[in-house]
Order: C-alpha cells, then structure tokens, then sequence
C-alpha cells in the first residue's frame, strides 16, 4: 500500500511473545521500504518465536532486546529511542504488555521505552479470545485510549492451534494504515494557538454547598492533549476536576461561571481556535449566604438567576478568521437540539453528545455524539473514545476552517 507519512521518520517497533510475532516481519519491511528509520524493540519471548537478525537484516537497526545492553553498558536505549521515534508501534501487543503499560510499570526494555516514549504510540493486539475479553484486559484497554494509545485490531479468526475468535492480530495493511494517519496528523498544528475549556463550574449556596454538574473535564483535557501533540499551543481553562492537565498547556483554573467567562475572554482575542467544552452553569444562586447553613433552621429558598452564556458572547466578538466550537450535553434528541444551539449561538460546529447513558457522557472514557455544522450539516458518529473525539474534531477543525 501505498504510505504517505512515513517517509524520514523514526519508527520504534515494538514485538511482543506471541505467535503472530511472524506477521511483524512483513510490517517492518513494508515500513522501511517505505522510507521510514525502523528501530525493533523485542522481549525475550518474541525471540523465540522470531529471531532478531530477521530484523536487524530487514531494517539495517540492531535490535534491541536488554534494558541494559552488554554490548554498550554505558547507552540507554529506553530513553534514546523514546525522545528519538516520532512514532511507537507495538504488534503483537500482548495483554501482558498492555497492563505494564496501564499501570506504570517499567520492569523491561519494552515497559521501560512506553512511559519514555513523546509521540504517537499505535497497539496491535493479539491474544487468544478468553485474554482479550477479559475484564482486566479491557479496562486496560479503556485506560490506554483515555491516555491517546491508538489501537488497531484485533479481528475474529483462526487463532494459535484449533481455537477461532477474537484476539487475531489485524492485517498488517491496517497497522500500515493508522501508521501512516497518526504520522499526518503529527505538527498539523504547528504553532496554531488554541483555547480549549472544560470541567463543570460550581456555583456557591454557601460555605460548603454548591449548584454543580457532572463533568469529570475528561473530554477537554483529551481536546487540549491531542492539540499539544499535533503542535499547537494551548491554554486550558478548567473548573474543578481531579485530572493532571498537560504540562505543556498553559493551564487556569476557575470554580464558578463568571469566573470562567473572565478567564475565557482574557485570552480569547488571541487564540485562532476555540472549543468550548465546559458545562458551564446555566442558573446560579441570587444569594450566597457565606457561612454554612444549618439543617436545623429548615431548607433555605434558592432563587435562581442566568449565568452570562459565554459561547454567544464569543460568537458576538470573534475576529476573522477564528474558529469557535461548542458543545451540546443532552439526555434526548440529540440532533435537533445540536441544531438549535448552532443556529442560535453561532458556532461554527456543535458537538451534541449524548450524556445519561452507561457508556457516554459524564464519568465514562466514551462518547456518543454528533456533529452539527453552521448551515446544517449533521454527522453522526460511532461510540468512540474521549480521545479519539478529540483527534477527528481537530482533524474536521483542520480541514474545513484553517
């Protein structure tokens, strides 16, 4: 097939113990046939499935095999290759692997080269059906593409002896495949500056109490991780939430609605795109009555009054040339509503997720949502990762508006 992005780039494989180690063969040499620097990382048990001068023959590297080569003591080939690769890809990725990796474990030169590793990193599952079913693996799974981990495969077959299901490595033309797309993306926005806001806000009754939501912030902060790793600098305006934000995103954190809207249009003038992700308050408290109430004087009556919707306020100040996104939490007709606020609010696109539901919206690592453009256009997705979103609306943001 033919590979656009490969061409120049250093490419760390990674090979795992397991039969379909094999199949790596061909990956490696259609990748360096391609152009691409290919630097094979292998556990001790690959190699007994393949032998590492197949590698080294195909792709002109020496393989590395030891944390802590006998033949060069003094390199660190974890570090040199994880600061180095543009991209890691893993195939097989064994259950064994995936865990290590979830959990921060670096015991080996594989573990070791993920937790170093500063670019895209690409798994290719393999593993008989009853491992990659189970729940460990699975969560696993889930963990690693809330952290941006591309995964491909694996797909239903014949698997190692007379056992058939799913755990079969994908074909070696669809790891080319999302080889080829992550490199693309990589530096697409180079210098772009972008304005991502998240978390819910928490408006104050009194001391201890307040009017809030569910958001965890997991959507923004992936919209703000994904943007850092295609090169755009990035401010993140988050409410209150329990994640770490990027390190390399300028980071401002805020509580209530005003204090978001402050924040917000502090930075705006100078940022070329803008997604607003936060769920922002829509009510807030007429009084806060400072100290703690007292369940003993009996249930206080809450009057409440609108917050100042930042989104249109945006909309109403936008420079030429910036691209503002919104977003749309619903609990039903995810569609119309999408439209009405894109009509109303004036946003170039609105993402209408579906919140309320087991597997999208608030506390979960997956989204089901759509897309509803200026005009109106609508898209409708597959449930995907919160990752994932992030990547194909940069990748719509990127396209259609820049």
């Amino acid at each position: 097939m033919e590979l656009s992005n490969v061409a120049g780039k250093v490419i760390g494989l990674g090979v795992c113990g397991g039969i379909a180690a094999y199949k790596v063969v061909e990956l490696a040499r259609e990748l360096t046939q391609a152009g691409a620097d290919v630097r094979v990382v292998m556990t001790p048990s690959a190699t007994e499935f393949v032998g590492a001068i197949t590698f080294s023959t195909l792709t002109g590297n020496p393989v590395r095999t030891e944390l802590f080569p006998k033949e060069a003591p003094s390199q660190i080939p974890h570090t040199d290759l994880g600061r180095t690769a543009d991209l890691i890809v893993i195939a097989p990725a064994t259950a064994k692997t995936m865990a290590k990796f979830a959990r921060g474990i670096s015991d080996d030169l594989m573990s070791a080269l993920l937790l170093s590793a500063k670019g895209p990193i690409v798994m290719a599952p393999a593993m008989h059906t009853e491992m990659w079913e189970n729940e460990a693996t699975q969560e696993n799974v889930q963990t690693l593409k809330a952290r941006g981990v591309r995964f491909v495969g694996p797909d239903s077959g014949p698997l190692a002896g007379p056992d058939v299901g799913v755990g079969r490595l994908t074909e070696v033309t669809n790891i080319l495949a999302a080889i080829d797309e992550e490199l693309g993306r990589t530096e697409d926005l180079t210098d772009v500056r972008v304005l991502v806001t998240a978390g819910g806000t928490q408006e104050p009754i009194d001391a201890v109490r307040f009017i809030g939501n569910r958001s965890s912030g997991t959507m923004g902060f992936a919209l703000a991780a994904e943007a850092i790793r295609r090169g755009a600098k990035v401010t993140l305006i988050s409410g209150p939430t329990h994640l770490v934000p990027p390190s390399a995103a300028e980071f401002v954190s805020v509580a209530t609605a005003a204090e978001m809207e402050q924040a917000v249009m502090d930075v705006a003038s100078d940022a070329r795109v803008i997604i607003m992700n936060a769920a922002v308050s829509d009510w807030r408290p007429v009084k806060n009555w400072g100290e703690k109430l007292k369940k003993a004087d009996g249930p206080p009556t809450i009057e409440l009054e609108p917050t100042q919707d930042v989104l249109i306020d945006l909309v109403s100040r936008r420079r030429d040339g910036q691209v503002i996104v919104g977003f749309a939490a619903e609990t039903q007709e995810l569609e119309r509503h999408a439209l009405e606020k894109v009509g109303k609010k004036g946003a170039d696109l609105i993402v209408g997720n579906l919140v309320g539901t087991e597997d999208s919206g608030f506390g979960v690592q997956t989204n089901r949502a759509l897309l509803a453009f200026r005009g109106g256009e609508v898209r409708e997705l597959p449930i995907m990762s919160k990752r994932e979103l992030a990547g194909l609306i940069l990748d719509l943001v990127k396209e259609r508006f820049l």
